[in-house]
């Protein structure tokens, strides 16, 4: 399954942050001056608080971890006890899906499911790999180099079936669409490609699929 690994911060001591103390601890001076030397006598040294802010720094990043590696467990779970069909369905999704592969993402996309937002047969997304960062893998939308040619007529008629048509025409028809769509003064028109385009848009993993098998 698709997971995005959580990364990992060190805390630095530098000395824009030791300025910064200097900052605040004479501004605590300043706001009562004639206890000034009281309060600075109550001061912790640079040193100190530096110190503790690693230590701190350490155990909320522990915390997070435990935090974040219990949701993991908690999302996997749900997903097992799903259905064998429900499984492999949702798996497949995932990978595919378009947001970062996080826990509280996993968690979401499963509530979605078992609230009726989304069936196994109507999911959300194409089903195109991408990686943890919910970028697509290959990016099948790429027409760099195609000399492939059609008219706005043959875009539309590709459309309404283009399980009638090879993969390399399903994809030179979407991007037709979009562009026919964009100048198009006849904004109705321009609508109705544009939604020509949005259902050729669900087809286009096929493309993706065939093309790079």
């Amino acid at each position: 399954m698709r997971f995005k690994r959580q990364a990992r911060f060190i805390f630095t001591d530098t000395s824009r942050k030791r300025a910064a103390l200097r900052r605040k601890q004479q501004r605590e001076r300043d706001a009562m001056p004639l206890f000034a030397d009281q309060i600075a006598a109550g001061q912790p040294c640079e040193d100190d608080v530096m110190q503790a802010r690693a230590e701190a720094w350490g155990e909320q990043e522990r915390r997070d971890r435990s935090r974040r590696a219990r949701d993991w467990r908690s999302a996997r779970a749900t997903l097992a006890a799903m259905s064998r069909k429900e499984r492999r369905v949702l798996r497949r999704a995932w990978n595919c899906a378009p947001y970062p592969a996080d826990p509280s993402n996993l968690s979401g996309f499963l509530h979605s499911y078992r609230l009726g937002r989304f069936s196994l047969d109507d999911l959300p997304f194409p089903l195109t790999r991408t990686d943890p960062h919910g970028r697509r893998r290959v990016n099948f939308f790429d027409m760099k180099g195609s000399t492939m040619f059609m008219t706005i007529l043959q875009a539309r008629d590709i459309a309404a079936a283009p399980s009638n048509h090879t993969p390399e025409e399903r994809l030179a028809a979407y991007h037709h669409l979009q562009k026919a769509a964009a100048k198009n003064k006849d904004r109705c028109r321009g609508n109705q490609d544009r939604v020509l385009s949005a259902a050729l848009y669900l087809k286009l993993e096929d493309t993706q699929a065939q093309t790079h098998a």
